[in-house]
């Protein structure tokens, strides 16, 4: 094979080590799924603090994340993709510094959204990502109408995250977790549901909702990545 021709990916993570390798290998199964060369991947497993609850936090995480950007654009990959919702707080300041294909996952989910014809569409995701309402925007923009849950309901998808990061979820929070989105979703009569945080699909349980369209946040960056190789 002519080395010109793989692409190079590099992949921020680390925010969520969990998340980070479930996409990984996420994005090589869709790979080897369509039967297409696998890329040279970068996997930058990027220590940060705990921005999700601490915005102070933040400023530090984007000179740590903008190291690294610009430590990727001296790899010269073709493309750059972060495997976090909560740390697009800082994506538009990132792509600015990227010297390759740098897209949003909130744009990206909201794109997949609008394809599937979707009108009335809930938000999972976490606290920092909800107050800042980086999905609310990208969805009212597009002629959506986005539902966020209640108090109660962020405080147990807070607990979860933190769970799936510590690797120590408990089997009744799941059980809470698809009760209280069943309520959230006949209560708003929501035709999608956006798993706006990368490690809610680790314990979501998608298969059990039949009759609503999940967007895997996750699962939508992955197809982006395929698509990039692909052209």
């Amino acid at each position: 094979m002519n080395s010109k021709l793989v692409k190079k990916i590099g992949i921020l993570d680390g925010m969520g080590a969990f998340a980070g390798a479930r996409f990984f290998q996420m994005t090589l199964e869709k790979i080897t799924q369509g039967g297409l060369p696998i890329p040279e991947i970068i996997l930058n497993a990027v220590a940060v603090d705990d921005f999700i609850s601490d915005p102070s936090k933040l400023k530090l995480a984007q000179r740590i994340l903008s190291s690294r950007v610009r430590q990727l654009n001296r790899q010269k990959t073709s493309l750059v993709v972060m495997a976090c919702n909560t740390a697009h707080l800082i994506h538009p300041s990132l792509r600015q510094i990227s010297l390759c294909e740098f897209p949003s996952i909130i744009d990206l989910v909201v794109q997949k959204a609008v394809a599937l014809g979707l009108k009335k569409v809930g938000i999972l995701a976490s606290p920092m990502t909800i107050k800042t309402k980086l999905y609310e925007n990208a969805l009212f923009q597009s002629g959506l109408k986005p539902f966020i849950p209640d108090n109660n309901f962020q405080k147990l998808l807070e607990k979860i995250i933190r769970a799936v990061i510590s690797n120590s979820v408990d089997a009744k929070d799941l059980k809470n977790l698809k009760l209280k989105a069943d309520v959230f979703i006949a209560l708003h009569g929501l035709d999608g549901l956006i798993l706006g945080c990368t490690e809610l699909p680790l314990a979501f349980p998608a298969s059990k909702f039949t009759n609503i369209k999940i967007l895997d946040s996750l699962d939508i960056l992955a197809d982006a990545v395929v698509e990039h190789i692909k052209n």
